[in-house]
């Protein structure tokens, strides 16, 4: 973040408060897609990329078992072994929770999935019973935009992920003779894998019909 792009147009006080904002979203999103996406190589192993993750547990839902609590519940929910269940999460792109997820009932018309508003910061999503975790589409991509056998969604308990730092973030100032701005660089140097890939379920889409 280069200084003159908000010091001319506002306070120091600003700008330390947009830059700590900025600094925090860059660091969310690079973590999220590296637990998720990241390739091992230099980087985080994520959980998509991770071998060990049982065949069994990689289920493909078809369009219409998507829609479907039934599909869902038989063939994600039950594939996830008990030892695993307690403190399991949904990860999947805030799109296809709220195109999708949000709202869905049972062949009762009960509620399996639903958003709380005013417990805390911001809308807190839930998807039977267990909280989802939204993220970016570059990190998991929108249901209707995802190709067949790409993964949408993953179940499963993040304390089961080891990630390791060890440098803790540090912000680092320079300034760029090429562009006369004076430069806010945030570091954070870490590693990360599966402690325990058995706990985790991965959602793919399935041939459109």
């Amino acid at each position: 973040m280069a200084i003159s792009l908000l010091a001319d147009t506002t306070t120091l006080e600003g700008f330390e408060a947009t830059i700590t904002e900025l600094i925090v979203e860059a660091m969310i999103k690079a973590i999220d897609l590296a637990v998720v996406r990241g390739d091992g190589n230099g980087k985080a192993k994520g959980i998509l990329n991770d071998t060990r993750v049982p065949a069994a547990q990689i289920v493909t839902l078809t369009d219409a078992e998507f829609t479907s609590w039934e599909g869902w519940k038989k063939k994600v929910l039950a594939k996830l072994p008990l030892a695993y269940k307690a403190g399991a999460t949904f990860i999947m792109a805030s799109s296809t929770y709220e195109g999708y997820i949000d709202g869905m009932t049972d062949d009762q018309g009960q509620p399996i999935a639903r958003t709380n508003y005013g417990i805390t910061d911001g809308p807190q999503g839930r998807f039977s019973g267990k909280e989802v975790i939204e993220v970016e589409e570059d990190v998991l991509p929108f249901y209707d935009d995802a190709v067949a056998d790409e993964a949408v969604a993953i179940l499963c308990n993040l304390k089961n992920y080891g990630f390791n730092s060890n440098l803790e973030m540090q912000l680092f100032r320079y300034f760029d003779h090429d562009t006369n701005e004076w430069v806010d660089k945030a570091i954070l140097i870490a590693d990360g894998k599966l402690i325990d890939p058995n706990g985790v379920v991965i959602v793919k889409k399935g041939t459109t019909t």
